[in-house]
């Protein structure tokens, strides 16, 4: 694509020399922007090298309302706020989280439409590659980390199997918690299926009947937009902004709600979707809420050339 790719040390391994590394490439490249992505006042790294660096324009843009690093996040801050000259943010609450009452820039997570667009040619053949027959398959998509309450994803899927005893639940990605979640799998069911990263969640999801994301916290996830172009019924906890619902396939439920209440309200909305005619009103509907890619390219461009 004529674009040119970097090796930096590591940046939670070796964040001095990570940092150090990263002024000088933007002191000797000349570089005018530099546009950093995060949930923190770790960002200061960036910004304290784009500063030291001579870049003028340094933009912090926020993804999520919680952090991890919680007193890295407190001791930085101040840094963070001194040094960033713009701020974006992938929605309202993100955006609040990390600027506070400053003033920030909402430009949402954008998808490619046509990828994610529904397509029952491409769900038939999936479904036959899957092993999928006539039982019901229930997705998610995350890193396995605490955020992404994994754990409580398999209490709602051992309730789903009171209802739907032959149903699948695809689990898709990778991460730390993987060995421990898969180690409780294996005591539940064979019909949960760990796909690690894919390069075609795309075509996965055309083969899912349902998704959820019982995610402790999230900015606002992008794959709540991408199952609801493809006219996915999904249920997500009501600690996710409520941003990235544009459509009715889409409904929120409490954390505190039981694993049966999850079960039986996506096994309902599962069973009762006309996946064709949402996924078209979700299209719709997607565009008119800013969530085209394409779209946001060029407001981020012309944002870029200001």
């Amino acid at each position: 694509m004529g674009c040119v790719v970097i090796d930096f040390p590591n940046r939670k391994e070796k964040p001095l020399k990570y940092m150090v590394t990263l002024t000088r490439f933007i002191r000797k490249e000349h570089v005018d922007i530099v546009h950093t992505h995060g949930n923190s006042g770790t960002m200061a790294i960036e910004m304290i090298a784009a500063w030291l660096g001579g870049c003028k324009r340094r933009i912090a843009h926020s993804h999520n309302t919680k952090c991890e690093h919680i007193k890295a996040d407190k001791i930085l801050r101040p840094i963070f706020n001194l040094l960033y000259t713009d701020a974006f943010a992938c929605g309202e609450d993100a955006g609040k989280w990390l600027f506070g009452n400053r003033r920030f820039r909402v430009l949402k997570n954008g998808r490619d439409i046509s990828l994610y667009a529904f397509n029952d040619n491409v769900r038939e053949k999936e479904r036959k590659e899957l092993g999928i027959n006539e039982q019901l398959a229930i997705g998610h998509v995350g890193g396995f980390v605490e955020q992404k309450n994994h754990r409580f994803l398999l209490e709602i899927y051992e309730q789903i199997l009171r209802i739907e005893p032959t149903a699948k639940l695809f689990m898709i990605g990778d991460g730390p918690l993987k060995l421990t979640i898969e180690e409780k799998a294996r005591s539940i069911s064979n019909n949960i299926i760990f796909t690690g990263n894919v390069d075609c969640t795309a075509e996965l999801l055309q083969a899912m009947d349902g998704m959820l994301l019982p995610s402790l916290f999230e900015g606002l996830p992008l794959v709540a937009v991408e199952w609801q172009i493809n006219g996915l019924p999904c249920i997500l906890s009501d600690n996710i902004t409520k941003e990235c619902v544009f459509s009715k396939s889409a409904e929120f439920l409490s954390l505190d709600d039981s694993p049966k209440i999850w079960a039986k309200r996506i096994v309902e909305m599962a069973h009762n979707n006309i996946r064709g005619e949402n996924a078209l009103y979700a299209i719709t509907q997607a565009k008119a809420a800013g969530f085209d890619i394409k779209d946001n390219a060029i407001l981020l461009k012309q944002y870029y050339i200001l």
